[in-house]
């Protein structure tokens, strides 16, 4: 069974990565486990106070009880209000630095996928948040904008530079297109039209559709002086539902995302990240 990762401060945005990861798990047969972190540690005063150093005071505490009756609430609306009704959740709590304990709890639950909700483009905490937590975590990191809703994914774009992907990084793409039917289009961007270089990536593109698992496999290739307004004008023409990029190649996809969040008339879609395993296509 698939396990997803949803952390949460309880904005209106991780709420709605929430509602996204619970149509997803319906679909893959996932257990869904939500988590909150509380910033601070447990009080470093705790000593000057006379209480035994490591130990929460009373404040932390009732706290803690809070969040966990806000993550109890999220997670019973979940499951009576869920798509089909059969998905499973847990909550955690944890203290300290939130993109730390987000890759420490995504270790020891083997987590499948972490799944992040993205706020406009004024908080620029949470793009860091994000930047963070694909550094820092092995699995595949869902980005969800905050103004998108879940619909079934019939068109999902994978942008490669022809480096870094292989049939075993595609394994929930894999189960997502496998779902839903869905076209898979591989997609390269070259920034100058050169005939050799296009035939190329003809080439590998068809290389690594041959060797993906599933029949509804195209490649394309894009020219365009900036690979993210080619990957922008590729997603928004063949009218996309998901993106999918290598987290190896953080400037293309960190510039990405930010558009994608900063500017209200760019790209607007689920974003999956993926880490590269050592076998290369």
């Amino acid at each position: 069974m698939t396990t997803i990762l949803c952390p949460t401060d309880f904005s209106k945005s991780s709420k709605n990565a929430i509602h996204y990861a619970d149509e997803i798990a319906q679909r893959i047969n996932s257990h869904v486990l939500l988590f909150h972190n509380i910033p601070e540690p447990v009080s470093t005063s705790s000593e000057a106070m006379g209480h035994e150093a490591g130990y929460p005071t009373k404040e932390e505490i009732k706290r803690k009880v809070k969040k966990l009756s806000k993550l109890k609430g999220i997670r019973e609306d979940e499951e009576e209000n869920g798509w089909g009704g059969s998905v499973s959740y847990e909550t955690r709590i944890r203290y300290g630095e939130t993109h730390q304990k987000i890759a420490h709890l995504a270790q020891e639950e083997k987590v499948d996928l972490v799944v992040l909700g993205t706020e406009e483009a004024e908080n620029i905490a949470d793009h860091s948040l994000a930047d963070q937590v694909v550094q820092q975590v092995a699995c595949p990191v869902l980005m969800v904008p905050g103004k998108v809703s879940f619909k079934p994914l019939r068109r999902i774009v994978v942008a490669t530079d022809l480096r870094g992907f292989c049939p075993a990084d595609m394994n929930l793409v894999l189960k997502l297109v496998n779902y839903f039917g869905a076209q898979l289009h591989l997609v390269h961007v070259l920034t100058k039209d050169d005939a050799t270089a296009r035939q190329f990536s003809l080439e590998e593109l068809e290389r690594m559709s041959k060797r993906i698992t599933y029949q509804r496999v195209s490649h394309h290739v894009e020219v365009n002086a900036s690979v993210c307004d080619g990957i922008t004008q590729f997603c928004r023409t063949h009218r996309a539902d998901m993106l999918v990029m290598g987290a190896h190649t953080p400037d293309a996809w960190e510039h990405l995302f930010r558009l994608g969040t900063e500017q209200k008339n760019d790209l607007q879609l689920p974003f999956l990240l993926v880490h590269a395993k050592k076998i290369r296509v």
